[in-house]
């Protein structure tokens, strides 16, 4: 099986986001007002999946949109996110990174795609489902969905960038797999599977490909490198830092295990892009 690594636009964000420790109000004000000369540059990774049931595209990066002529655009920015998100994010989408742009590059347009999944609804991950609509299958899990909808996110999931495409919202089953026994097993043979890892959002899924006894674990933003879970030090962009530890520590044993090719986090700045074969 072989798995590519897109990396669909940037951000550049205060230190407390991927390494901030603490849930409490004075890091979120230090998220959203950090001056640019402390900001450091983080990729938005996607995840192309070569798989037996056909290709298989895990979260969307950012849209063209927010960087239309592929500089950090401001005004543009505010125009899809708020003034609020761009002002944490920062977004910036280089031209030829959009979603739809690197696939067909590839040779592959959107219709090709057997599903896309979506970890959670934060701008960075579903900005960029617009440019692969016409995918088979979209795929999230409806617990996200549900908490989506709920006050604590409505602010940070803006709902114009989701609500009104077409999705299936299978339900998390009890499972051995993740910190809370839930898990999505897409194709019903263990191949493909969406684990539950809440604390950053209650919903999150990491998605775990599995070829035999090999596998990747694409963690989402559960972790942002792995200096998270090898330290335990919770992201700073959460709301439950108990879950998040939980979901650190079930990280950290899967990336321990024997059969582990690799385990990919959304913002790690030293993952490069490329192809994991396994």
């Amino acid at each position: 099986m072989k798995l590519h690594v897109l990396r669909c636009g940037e951000i550049r964000v205060s230190p407390a986001m991927p390494y901030g420790n603490s849930l409490d109000l004075k890091t979120a004000a230090k998220l959203l007002s950090a001056p640019e000369k402390d900001r450091i540059t983080l990729p938005v990774s996607v995840y192309l999946i070569e798989h037996p049931k056909g290709l298989i595209l895990v979260d969307t990066g950012w849209c063209r949109e927010l960087s239309p002529k592929g500089v950090y655009d401001p005004r543009a920015a505010r125009q899809v996110l708020s003034p609020a998100l761009a002002a944490l994010y920062h977004p910036l989408l280089p031209a030829g990174m959009a979603v739809d742009e690197q696939l067909a590059a590839m040779g592959i347009q959107p219709q090709d795609l057997a599903a896309v999944i979506l970890t959670h609804l934060d701008p960075d991950h579903v900005a960029g489902l617009r440019h692969v609509q016409k995918a088979r299958r979209i795929i999230l899990p409806e617990d996200e969905y549900f908490w989506s909808c709920r006050m604590v996110y409505k602010n940070r999931q803006p709902q114009k960038l989701w609500l009104d495409y077409p999705m299936e919202r299978p339900y998390y089953r009890g499972s051995p797999l993740g910190p809370a026994g839930w898990a999505i097993d897409l194709f019903g043979d263990e191949s493909l599977q969406l684990v539950n890892l809440p604390g950053h959002t209650d919903g999150q899924a990491a998605v775990l490909v599995r070829n035999g006894r090999r596998f990747v674990l694409l963690a989402a933003d559960a972790a942002y490198s792995p200096r998270n879970w090898k330290e335990s030090i919770t992201p700073g962009f959460g709301f439950d830092r108990e879950r998040q530890k939980k979901s650190l520590a079930w990280i950290a044993q899967m990336a321990a295990d024997p059969g582990c090719a690799a385990v990919l986090c959304s913002h790690d700045p030293a993952q490069a892009p490329g192809a994991i074969e396994f």
